[in-house]
C-alpha cells in the first residue's frame, strides 16, 4: 500500500513493519501514519486523523522548543502529554489495522471476481447458441480425425480469423503440449474443417 511505501521511504524495513502488530508501532512511525491518514490517504483521509496529526505535531514542536530552552515540564503536564501520545499511538495503530483489513478485503474481492469470471465463461460455453467451444486438436479428436501440429496451427489461424470477422471473443486456455491455445465455437470449427475437406 502507499502507507507501507511511505514508511519504507522514512527508513523502516518491510519485515519490521509486519512485526508491529506484536511489537508495537515506533513513535516516529506513528507520526507518519497519522500524517498519511490525515492528508495523503485520498478517500480514506479522516478528520479525526487530521486533528490527531495536528495535535501530535504541536506536541512535537513544543517538546523541541522546550528542549532548546532547557525547560522542564511539571509532572502533571508530563502525564497529560504522555496520555495524549498514548492516545495518538492507539489511533495510529487502529488506522494501520484498518488499512491491513481493507487490503485483505481487496484481495478476497479479486479472488471472488476471478472465480466469478471462470463461472461466467463456463456458463457462456454451455449457453452459447453456436454450441460448445473446443480447441482445434480437441475438436479433431472428437471427430476421430488425426491432425498434425502444423495442420492444427493452420486451422487455428483460420478459426481465429473467422471469429474476429464475426466479432466472437476467442477464449484462451493453457495446454500442456502447446502452451496457450484458443477455444473456438463448434460452428466455426465445423466450417474450418469443411473448408479444408473441399
Amino acid at each position: 500500500s502507499k502507507l507501507v511505501e511511505r514508511l519504507i521511504y522514512k527508513g523502516f524495513e518491510c519485515a519490521e513493519i509486519l512485526s508491529w502488530s506484536e511489537s508495537g508501532i515506533p513513535d516516529v512511525a506513528v507520526a507518519t501514519i497519522l500524517h498519511y491518514y490525515g492528508y495523503e490517504a485520498g478517500k480514506r483521509c479522516t478528520t479525526q486523523a487530521k486533528l490527531a496529526c495536528e495535535a501530535f505535531e504541536s506536541i512535537g514542536v513544543r517538546a523541541w522548543i522546550q528542549d532548546l530552552l532547557g525547560w522542564t515540564k511539571p509532572a502533571s503536564n508530563s502525564e497529560t502529554a504522555m496520555t495524549q501520545i498514548q492516545l495518538l499511538a492507539a489511533l495510529a495503530k487502529h488506522l494501520a489495522e484498518q488499512e491491513q483489513h481493507l487490503l485483505q478485503q481487496q484481495q478476497q474481492q479479486t479472488q471472488i471476481l476471478a472465480r466469478l469470471k471462470a463461472v461466467e465463461v463456463e456458463q457462456d460455453r454451455v449457453n452459447t447458441p453456436c454450441g460448445h467451444k473446443y480447441s482445434v486438436v480437441g475438436f479433431a479428436n472428437l471427430q476421430g480425425l488425426e491432425i498434425s501440429v502444423k495442420e492444427a496451427g493452420t486451422k487455428g489461424r483460420k478459426a481465429s480469423a473467422l471469429c474476429r470477422n464475426l466479432g466472437i471473443e476467442i477464449e484462451r486456455i493453457h495446454d500442456p503440449r502447446f502452451g496457450k491455445v484458443g477455444l473456438y465455437p463448434e460452428s466455426i470449427l465445423v466450417e474450418v474443417f469443411k473448408a479444408e475437406q473441399n
